[in-house]
């Protein structure tokens, strides 16, 4: 298989129009259905259905399409090995994750790894959990960090654990120093949470529905930088995993309300990687720095 074949198959794969991956390829569209037509002589198979509003790929062409990206990757990995041979080359590390995820805990890893390996330079993207593992089985990113409700399929697990959420409220909140208080108590003062694409506010959308609790937020965001924020202020009371409040809470900023329910409303975080693929070096020490955080996180955090 051609690597021009591959690389055009792939960019049509991406975007979904023949057309629109001629035109960001510089190519003709004719020189592109070229190429797709000789690989799919050559698989002896559609590699994808024609529909009114784009391609689709079949199932030989989402075959195809995983050992493409995995050979495109390991490409650039080989690349960056040679160059690292020649001190020519930094490493670099391509995260993806949720807001909460990003808002305290990558950070801080990442400051930490390169205070050892200050060439390593990072690009983190801050995803919906929706769109995490999606970045990770096309090869966008490296790692993927994000919770999940339900089983994924087409990624490597690379770690996953239990969080439980916590409440967090302003130091002077009526409800710090009371010990451990029921989500019904905190319902009786303003909240705040994460929109429904979070799974924060899923798992607490499904708790008050069981319970025949109403959820009235004062204040709604995608962003939990904007909640903790708000928070400090003594504004409300909004739930996280205590990863993303830590910085808060470790300056000061914000204190924890212990409830009741904390563990009903668990989530699953997963760290991710592409199914298959061998990581690069720098990946995986950066990998193993991240979980060796996660699985001791330090003394502040609740146990």
């Amino acid at each position: 298989m051609h690597p021009s074949a591959l690389r055009y198959f792939l960019e049509v794969a991406r975007i979904g129009s023949l057309n629109a991956a001629a035109e960001r390829l510089r190519v003709s569209a004719s020189a592109v259905s070229r190429q797709i037509a000789k690989l799919e002589e050559e698989v002896a198979s559609p590699l994808f259905e024609r529909r009114s509003r784009g391609m689709a790929l079949t199932h030989a062409g989402r075959l195809l399409s995983s050992y493409a990206q995995r050979a495109a990757l390991e490409s650039e990995q080989i690349v960056s090995e040679i160059r690292q041979l020649k001190g020519a080359s930094r490493g670099m590390v391509r995260i993806a994750a949720t807001e909460g995820m990003a808002h305290s805990l990558l950070p801080e890893v990442i400051h930490a790894f390169r205070a050892e390996r200050p060439n390593v330079v990072f690009d983190l993207h801050v995803m919906a959990p929706a769109h995490v593992i999606p970045a990770v089985q096309e090869g966008a990113v490296d790692i993927g960090v994000s919770f999940s409700l339900s089983p994924e399929g087409g990624v490597q697990i690379q770690w996953q654990g239990a969080k439980a959420s916590f409440a967090f409220a302003s130091p002077d909140h009526p409800l710090i120093g009371r010990g451990v208080v029921s989500i019904a108590e905190i319902f009786a003062h303003p909240i705040a949470i994460l929109d429904d694409a979070a799974t924060i506010r899923r798992v607490l959308d499904i708790y008050c529905a069981t319970k025949g609790l109403s959820l009235e937020p004062a204040l709604t965001s995608t962003n939990v930088a904007s909640l903790l924020h708000f928070c400090r202020f003594g504004g409300a009371v909004t739930f996280a995993t205590y990863l993303s409040a830590r910085a808060a809470v470790r300056d000061g900023r914000l204190a924890l309300v212990p409830f009741e329910e904390a563990n009903f409303l668990e989530r699953k975080l997963q760290i991710h990687t592409m199914l298959g693929r061998k990581l690069p070096q720098t990946v995986q020490d950066f990998l193993a720095a991240l979980i060796a955080e996660l699985e001791d996180p330090g003394p502040l955090e609740p146990r």
